[in-house]
């Protein structure tokens, strides 16, 4: 089993081209294809998306950890696999009859029928990646490798097909290319781990892992509804172009939450195994630095992105976009909420087998979405859908912090976490003169790398944990 360093090493690899290509990409998206493009897209996904939520039936979380206690077991690990991946080909069948029906009925899908029949093979293709089942092996080396190979390929394909605003059909084949490209390499690869035997076949039960997942499912449909039910909504209360809009300045928050929540799929399994196994010290002091790591990156990137939406908005997405700006300043603040959300929910409560504080945080979420939803959007469009999106975040966090406290094994506040709160206040102070600028690059740059060396040089005049270990890391690099 590879150390946890090297996957979490191996994880931000993964993170950070799985940002460095929507850098690249969505740039030349948004200027080809306009905001009316780009939300006819979008909108028609978070339709798909929630389809997938339904065949997918929590079946991912749940694997993950059910894979991780066993993956010593290979016999039962394998059974498991096998099992939980029949389960969901079976509810695929249902997905695809939703699916259908969509399609021929609702006039806004019927109108871009192939589009969305195009976009829907994410679902079966989900169903048989079994990304599950690697993580819970801890196998990210081939997943970072994979993933930045079928990466390039659909960039290539972007770059040569999508050539003017008529081509949404071109775009959607893009789209869907990495959901193809990563679940058929997975399901192909798992014949390594895998081999299907008589034996093996003869003892499976599928259903007994149906009421186990039933449980996240609830939680996931929860969440699916403050994720996917903005652009929805948006799109049948305003227009598509209002989606463009959101999807845009939403886009650039969740790229950030990327990098910050990516440790969460190296510390599941981890967490999972610990507290399977009784080591329940070591659990507590992995948890805290988990804490104290995600705090300190995620606090100055939330704060620096508020200041720098406009100039990074424009940048990215073009001219057109400009209203996109105060949907990013709104969301950013997600980074923080999400970031300590994952830590809590993901990396405590989930391990820990406690599924009902998070499903009755993710219920409040749901219920704070809808509500602020139909509230705001037929008065400020775009920017109402955006305070939905931050509501719904911010009571995850109450509620998990409320009924879970009891599970949390460290101080939110301490002197390592005030030091961060310290530099990021310096750092915001020192990035304030750079906006007088006009340039917009010039804004972007100067304020990233002035901010960047005052946060950086704070905590390293104080011997921050976080830095000193990334120097020692640094410098055993160049021996």
């Amino acid at each position: 089993m590879a150390s946890l360093k090297k996957n979490i090493a191996l994880s931000y690899i993964n993170t950070i081209t799985g940002i460095i290509f929507p850098l690249i990409t969505f740039p030349y998206a948004t200027r080809v294809l306009m905001p009316q493009g780009i939300g006819t897209i979008d909108f028609l996904n978070s339709i798909v998306n929630y389809i997938v939520l339904l065949t997918s039936l929590g079946i991912p979380f749940y694997a993950v950890r059910e894979i991780a206690k066993c993956r010593d077991d290979i016999y039962v690990r394998n059974k498991k696999t096998i099992e939980i991946t029949i389960l969901n080909l079976l509810l695929c069948v249902i997905g695809y009859f939703v699916v259908f029906i969509l399609g021929l009925f609702v006039p806004q899908i019927k109108q871009h029928a192939d589009i969305f029949y195009i976009l829907s093979l994410s679902i079966i293709f989900t169903a048989i990646g079994v990304q599950w089942f690697y993580q819970a092996i801890e196998d990210f080396e081939y997943i970072t490798i994979r993933g930045i190979v079928i990466r390039v390929l659909c960039a290539s394909g972007l770059f040569i097909f999508v050539k003017t605003k008529e081509d949404l059909i071109p775009y959607a084949f893009v789209l869907v290319g990495s959901t193809v490209g990563n679940n058929l390499l997975n399901f192909i690869h798992l014949r390594k781990f895998i081999p299907v035997t008589r034996q093996l076949v003869s003892h499976l039960h599928i259903m007994r892992h149906l009421k186990p997942s039933l449980k996240i499912f609830v939680m996931f449909a929860f969440v699916s509804i403050y994720v996917y039910l903005n652009s929805i909504i948006l799109g049948f209360l305003d227009s598509e172009q209002a989606v463009g809009y959101y999807s845009a300045g939403v886009r650039i928050p969740h790229i950030v939450n990327t990098v910050v929540t990516s440790i969460g799929a190296v510390m599941l399994p981890r967490c999972s195994n610990l507290i399977e196994t009784g080591k329940m010290a070591e659990f507590k002091k992995l948890i805290t630095k988990s804490y104290h790591f995600i705090f300190g990156i995620s606090l100055p990137l939330t704060i620096g992105l508020i200041m720098l939406a406009k100039p990074i908005t424009l940048i990215l997405c073009g001219t057109h976009f400009e209203a996109s700006v105060a949907v990013v300043r709104i969301t950013a603040a997600t980074i923080l909420c999400v970031s300590l959300s994952d830590v809590i929910g993901m990396q405590i409560l989930f391990p820990m087998n406690k599924e009902n504080i998070v499903i009755a945080s993710t219920c409040a979420a749901a219920i704070s979405s809808v509500f602020f939803n139909f509230a705001l959007i037929p008065f400020i469009s775009a920017k109402g859908a955006a305070v939905a999106t931050l509501a719904a975040e911010f009571s995850i966090i109450f509620v998990e912090t409320h009924w879970g406290k009891r599970y949390i094994p460290f101080k939110f506040f301490s002197k390592t976490t005030l030091n961060y709160i310290a530099a990021s206040i310096l750092m915001s102070a020192s990035i304030v003169p750079i906006l007088a600028i006009h340039n917009l690059w010039i804004q972007l740059i100067a304020g990233f790398a002035v901010g960047a060396t005052v946060y950086m040089g704070f905590l390293y005049y104080h011997k921050d944990e976080l830095v000193m270990m990334c120097l020692e890391f640094i410098n055993k690099k160049k021996q």
